[in-house]
């Protein structure tokens, strides 16, 4: 069994792979490391990978017609055999010791099943990839600029603005740009659910961790680039202009059908603070 499988997901964005595998040359792995690099439904796109950036990795490339996020990753970790295993977006840039922190801290906290490093923007604003389950009306205030300036204690609930983001500890969710399972907790509780197209499937995943009692934390302490352009912000015109809004309103509808009614996972932080 290998220590580390990484699933890298890319949809015709070979330049930002060949940008992850070369931070990844720079990065502390481990010696038995499987790469998977899933081309979801792109023109070709493994083939324009730098082939130097990824010179002495095992690494694995496939193409698939592209069936959704969470479907692309589910491909990439049916072909690992691995301890633990790393969903990450093509345009993450690790550091030396973002993985090497990231295995210390799991191997260090048994109950954990996943964890999610400090997502740092180019300008160096951290990101919100922490956050507390969402109420319907969190997603929909967080996506339209003038609700976000109307309801900002509800978003600072949200999105945690009070957290200190080199603090490590267990929140409800991470998103999936960056996040490491463990093998015991995947055979648990997944694959990622592809009744979603794009968005929700890391929420869930993250749900049905707390569920079956495992934690997610976020290590604050680790730390990786994040070059994302921002897939679901804007207003309410864009909701019908943008094909991208629409994807992620069918998805939040299907989330919120999904647990309707059901209370959250009562060891999650957030129902622990109600108690």
């Amino acid at each position: 069994m290998d220590t580390l499988g990484i699933v890298i997901l890319q949809y015709n964005t070979p330049e930002e792979v060949t940008k992850n595998f070369q931070a990844f040359k720079k990065a502390e792995l481990p010696r038995k490391t499987h790469f998977v690099v899933v081309n979801n439904g792109g023109n070709n796109a493994n083939k324009k990978i730098d082939k130097n950036s990824y010179e002495n990795f095992n690494v694995e490339f496939i193409d698939i017609p592209n069936k959704g996020f969470p479907q692309g990753n589910n491909v990439g970790i049916s072909k690992l055999n691995a301890k633990y295993i790393a969903m990450v977006n093509p345009d993450i840039e690790v550091n030396e010791k973002t993985i090497r922190t990231l295995i210390n801290y799991l191997e260090k906290h048994s109950k954990v099943g996943i964890v999610s490093p400090r997502l740092i923007y180019p300008n160096g604003q951290t990101q919100d990839n922490f956050r507390v389950f969402p109420r319907t009306a969190d997603l929909v205030i967080k996506r339209i600029k003038f609700l976000r300036k109307m309801f900002t204690g509800r978003m600072r609930r949200y999105l945690m603005w009070d957290k200190d983001p080199s603090k490590n500890e267990p929140v409800d969710w991470v998103t999936g740009a960056f996040q490491v399972v463990t093998r015991e907790c995947w055979e648990a509780v997944g694959p990622n659910s592809e009744d979603y197209f794009l968005f929700m499937s890391d929420l869930e995943l993250c749900r049905l961790a707390w569920e079956k009692d495992f934690e997610v934390h976020y290590v604050g302490e680790a730390r990786a680039k994040h070059n994302e352009s921002r897939l679901s912000g804007g207003g309410i015109i864009d909701i019908f202009k943008k094909k991208i809004m629409r994807v992620h309103i069918k998805d939040a509808i299907i989330y919120f059908k999904k647990f309707f009614g059901k209370k959250i996972p009562p060891k999650s932080p957030s129902a622990q603070k109600k108690n």
